[in-house]
C-alpha cells in the first residue's frame, strides 16, 4: 500500500512540476501580447493554451538563433 502511495504521490508531482513550467514558460509571451501588443495594434487576444502553443512552435521552428559557437 505504501508503494502505491509513493507511486501516485510521484505522478501527482511530475503533473504539477509540468503545469508550472508550463506557466513559466508562456505565462510571459501571454502577458505581453494580451497588455501591451493587442490594445496597441487592436489584434485579438490570446488564451493561455495559443499563447503556449505559438511559443512553442516558434521554439521548434527556430531552435538556438541566439546562441554562440566557439570555433577551434
Amino acid at each position: 500500500m505504501n508503494n502505491v502511495l509513493t507511486v501516485i504521490g510521484g505522478i501527482f508531482a511530475f503533473i504539477f512540476l509540468a503545469l508550472i513550467a508550463v506557466f513559466i514558460f508562456a505565462a510571459p509571451s501571454w502577458y505581453i501580447w494580451n497588455h501591451i501588443v493587442a490594445p496597441k495594434f487592436d489584434a485579438p487576444l490570446f488564451t493561455f493554451w495559443e499563447a503556449f502553443f505559438t511559443i512553442l512552435m516558434i521554439r521548434f521552428m527556430f531552435p538556438n538563433i541566439s546562441s554562440k559557437t566557439e570555433k577551434k
